[in-house]
């Protein structure tokens, strides 16, 4: 923006060239699969084996490798995952109504595990503040103020000290007389001496009252004073508290933003505490507050709930709950953080419209919205799995994805992968990591072979690995067979973490097997290879396995490595985010210039990382923005084109060594 000048002197203009691009992750894993516990058809992000535990089950349900392919995941260097429950049940659940007129649901409880449990949900008021008293203290005032005067003087009030009368007024209260219309603000109190951050503009004789300012609509502060000598319990009045304000016919709910807690010396007086709180609400209140100590009673009363979730003859009360996410005892995280619970809690989204009084659970039973069917793994098909791929959509973190289940019906399976490779395709950011088959014979009909062929990616976005691998089950007992793709997605992000995305995910130890379930040969491999079929060696005896191929299913031979093809996904990625910033920027050569900038100093810094291929950068890459590419009917249109090559560093898959016999050429000289 050009600087404005007017005086003579230095004006700064700052400037700032376009963001460089951050390059984008590449190490997610999405799994889905069968699992005992856990959200059916929810992506759900995990972080660790232990959390994968909690959430889905301490054993696997039997006869399924979901559990064993997150297991091997992070043993071989896996960090963050997604998994999806693919399953034939249901989850029974429930809705809170909201206590509009219109009583729309606010809150679903779903059962943790599929069925028809027959639970039913109460809801009961369960305020931890009931009716507590809005402090309106008030003095007289001893001796005559005079206009301008920044202070007052209060008298004694039936017996108690004018210091102790005085401390009833703490800093920041509004105050009012009972003659005059000055309202002033508490600077201080001393004694009995109560000064203002401004000077009286009337004078105010002896006796005159001094009290609390009476509150106009959208005051935002409120003093509180309990019953009992003592202070409050701990977590009775808090930041997330909902706190309905009452006098006379006036109402208003509105939420606690902060709390502070003021003694008053004059110590407990009728029942009432030393103490008050002063209350800032998160938005005003949209009612007038008379605090005068003789007008109507002014209340408050905290806005808790009670549910009691019943199943038989088994009652599970979670008391005091807020519907407040600031309060310590929201409804979502308690009921979600009860490790022995039945149900999850979540609101419903978006929103109901509604005040704050209104957006809480409506005293009663829950609405049923679905009773819940039982898990049957017999009927366990390919929609199950098809539609738990489509949860990943809008999913933008997912780099590559596994399915280690398989449907009932086993002839399923390649409906179901097939759907995986498309899905992968048509989001054009992640790659589909593919099993073999179990004991399939190598060649010929029903064979890995066969497999393979009814698996093209034109693209390159799927590779197929296999055989499947020995491992130790997950109780007491013989190894047992599981397929590879979770060991194989682990292998990839580390692979990725320790060198690059750049770098084919082979040639890396499989952590976590004991073994193959079938050896094959290295003639048979290289058929296999050929093919694109990805083999986990065992090279001597009890020795450990080793992924040893990096192809992928793609008919086009430019995208036969799976590094070449997980490279450009990066690649591609990391410049979409990056270069959102020019978007509707001027379409000008500046623009055009700083996007060459830009872009060539992302390649850079890749080539220089090993990813891309040549002695210089301008052997390794080229970027192209220009009037051949962007002729004005483009730039009419809104366009702006950019051509970007590359040379990638393509895997050393085969080193051959060429070496004969030297005879030698030493000379033999006299001296």
């Amino acid at each position: 923006m050009p600087v404005q000048v007017s005086y003579p002197g230095v004006y700064i203009d700052e400037f700032a060239p376009g963001a460089p691009i951050q390059g984008v992750g590449t190490n997610t894993a999405a799994f889905i699969g069968v699992a005992r516990e856990g959200p059916i058809g929810v992506p759900t992000k995990v972080t660790s084996w232990e959390q994968f535990l909690t959430a889905f089950g301490k054993l696997p349900a039997t006869g399924t490798y979901l559990w064993y392919a997150v297991r091997g995941f992070f043993q071989n260097g896996g960090q963050v995952c997604y998994i999806v429950r693919a399953s034939t049940g249901s989850y029974q659940t429930m809705a809170l109504n909201d206590r509009s007129a219109a009583a729309r649901p606010l809150m679903l409880l779903q059962a943790r595990q599929p069925g028809a449990l027959g639970a039913t949900a109460t809801v009961a008021d369960s305020p931890l503040l009931n009716a507590v008293q809005i402090y309106r203290p008030s003095g007289t005032l001893k001796s005559l103020a005079n206009p301008a005067d920044m202070a007052v003087t209060l008298d004694v009030d039936g017996g108690i000290p004018a210091d102790q009368v005085a401390n009833r007024f703490k800093p920041g209260d509004e105050v009012s007389f009972s003659t005059g219309s000055d309202r002033r603000v508490v600077s201080s109190v001393s004694g009995p001496t109560v000064r203002f951050t401004l000077p009286l503009s009337m004078g105010l004789a002896a006796g005159a009252t001094m009290r609390l300012a009476n509150t106009a609509a959208g005051a935002a502060t409120i003093r509180l004073r309990p019953t009992g000598a003592g202070p409050l319990p701990s977590g009775q009045l808090v930041r997330g508290t909902i706190l309905e304000v009452d006098q006379g016919a006036n109402k208003d709910t509105q939420i606690v933003d902060a709390v502070s807690t003021e003694v008053l010396t004059e110590g407990p007086q009728g029942g009432l505490s030393a103490f008050t709180y002063r209350v800032t609400l998160r938005s005003g209140l949209g009612i007038q507050l008379d605090m005068d100590p003789g007008g109507a009673a002014a209340t408050a009363t905290s806005r808790e709930i009670a549910l009691t979730l019943t199943l038989g003859a088994v009652n599970v009360v979670y008391d005091h709950l807020s519907m407040d996410p600031a309060h310590p005892r929201f409804l979502v995280d308690v009921i979600n953080n009860d490790a022995g619970g039945l149900f999850n809690a979540s609101l419903v989204e978006p929103p109901p419209p509604n005040s704050v009084g209104n957006a809480i659970p409506v005293v009663g039973a829950a609405v049923a919205v679905q009773p819940g069917t039982p898990e049957d793994l017999t009927l366990l098909a390919a929609s199950h799995f098809t539609s738990a791929i489509d949860t990943l959509r809008p999913v933008k973190d997912v780099n590559f994805i596994a399915i280690p289940d398989r449907p009932a019906t086993a002839n399923q399976m390649p409906a179901v992968q097939q759907a995986l490779i498309t899905h992968c395709e048509l989001q054009a950011d992640r790659f589909a990591v593919l099993d073999s088959d179990p004991g399939a014979a190598l060649f010929g009909s029903s064979s890995l072979e066969a497999q393979r062929r009814g698996l093209d990616s034109t693209r390159g976005h799927a590779a197929l690995y296999g055989p499947w691998l020995r491992v130790v089950p997950s109780n007491d007992g013989p190894p047992i067979v599981v397929p590879p793709s979770g060991h194989v997605c682990g292998i990839f992000a580390r692979s990725d973490a320790l060198r690059g995305v750049h770098k084919a995910p082979a040639n890396e130890i499989v952590n976590g097997a004991l073994g193959v379930a079938q050896h094959i040969s290295l003639i048979e491999q290289g058929q296999l290879n050929l093919q694109g079929i990805n083999i986990v060696q065992v090279f001597q005896d009890g020795g450990r396995p080793v992924l040893w191929g990096a192809r992928t299913t793609a008919t086009d031979t430019n995208w036969q490595y799976v590094n070449i093809r997980r490279l450009f996904l990066y690649l591609e990625k990391s410049i979409q985010e990056g270069i959102r910033w020019a978007v509707f920027e001027p379409n000008n050569l500046a623009l055009w210039q700083k996007l060459k900038r830009t872009l060539t100093d992302f390649l850079t810094r890749e080539w220089r990382d090993g990813a891309l291929f040549g002695a210089k950068a301008t052997d390794a890459f080229y970027v192209r923005i220009d009037e051949v590419l962007n002729p004005f009917s483009e730039q009419q249109l809104g366009r702006l084109h950019i051509e970007i090559g590359v040379r990638p560093s393509y895997p050393a898959e085969f080193i051959i060594v060429r070496i004969g016999i030297w005879d030698g050429g030493s000379d033999v000289s006299e001296s």
